[in-house]
């Protein structure tokens, strides 16, 4: 047995050097993957973004970004369920489950599938979810970083849980600013309502990338992706690679708005690339500057 395992130790060193020593490419392919995620299935949400990850990195992406908690699911998507922990109060007119059967550690399931599958296609991958705390008895709005070498390198949890639909399940989040210096230059994290705090910091910490995992909800008439997220990426320097969550088309349309619309967008402000479809999984791409 020692020649194979002294073979197989040998390989994953080998392997971890020759991506060590890739050279600093000018460019970087990102991939946002609009997801519509079912509501409380962990599992079937894991088993439908795995091929969608897949095709991202055969299309040479080498960052790819999910939805705001894509594989535990944000909302039920006709938006009349929402997590509620025991007897914390939620908005009205919303149905609460409560997250226990749902919710994950970290590490836990998703996070050691996602890594793995990180380290097989040499990508840098988001594993967004709803997270239990078993110390604290918590629960957290989460995104884990998985890089290349198949581990756990960031650990975000959302710092401005959204009011009207997080009220009655996400703790606030106590792990600060997360990000990290890559291959690809300076990678950090935000969920969906963050954004209308936090990118100042992230550009006095000279963040390059912001991986933005996002479930929105908005008036019919909003500007917010055509407009306002494009002046973000301007002001605070960031190139914004945005997946957000979808659902299925219907013939009749959903009396709310705000899914759909996943896009990247450039640090000068240029939407690079926009999903064709506010319905369904679709996977969008766009080269970005490597500083």
């Amino acid at each position: 047995m020692r020649p194979i395992i002294l073979s197989s130790l040998l390989l994953a060193l080998l392997c971890q050097s020759s991506r060590a020593a890739e050279k600093k490419p000018d460019q970087v392919r990102a991939a946002a993957i609009q997801f519509i995620s079912q509501f409380a299935a962990p599992e079937d949400n894991r088993k439908g973004l795995e091929p969608l990850i897949r095709e991202a990195a055969r299309n040479g992406a080498k960052i790819v970004v999910l939805p705001e908690t894509a594989i535990t699911g944000y909302m039920s998507t006709d938006l009349k369920r929402t997590w509620q922990v025991g007897d914390q109060k939620i908005s009205k007119g919303l149905t609460g489950v409560h997250p226990k059967d749902a919710a994950e550690t970290v590490p836990g399931p998703s996070t050691k599938a996602f890594a793995a599958l990180a380290d097989e296609l040499n990508i840098y991958l988001t594993v967004p979810l709803l997270e239990v705390d078993r110390k604290s008895g918590e629960y957290f709005n989460t995104i884990v970083l998985a890089v290349p070498e198949g581990k756990i390198v960031l650990h975000y949890r959302k710092l401005n849980p959204w009011p009207w639909a997080e009220c009655g399940w996400a703790a606030t989040g106590d792990r600060g600013h997360q990000y990290i210096d890559s291959h690809y230059g300076r990678l950090g994290l935000l969920i969906c309502y963050d954004i209308n705090f936090e990118p100042p910091t992230l550009k006095r910490k000279k963040v390059d990338h912001l991986l933005y995992c996002i479930a929105w909800v908005d008036d019919e008439n909003s500007t917010w992706f055509r407009k306002q997220l494009p002046s973000i990426a301007k002001e605070n320097n960031l190139n914004i690679i945005g997946a957000n969550w979808s659902l299925e088309q219907a013939e009749v349309k959903p009396k709310w708005h705000g899914y759909g619309n996943s896009l990247i967008i450039s640090s000068d402000g240029n939407v690079l690339s926009k999903v064709k479809n506010d319905f369904g999984n679709e996977i969008i791409y766009a080269e970005l500057k490597v500083p």
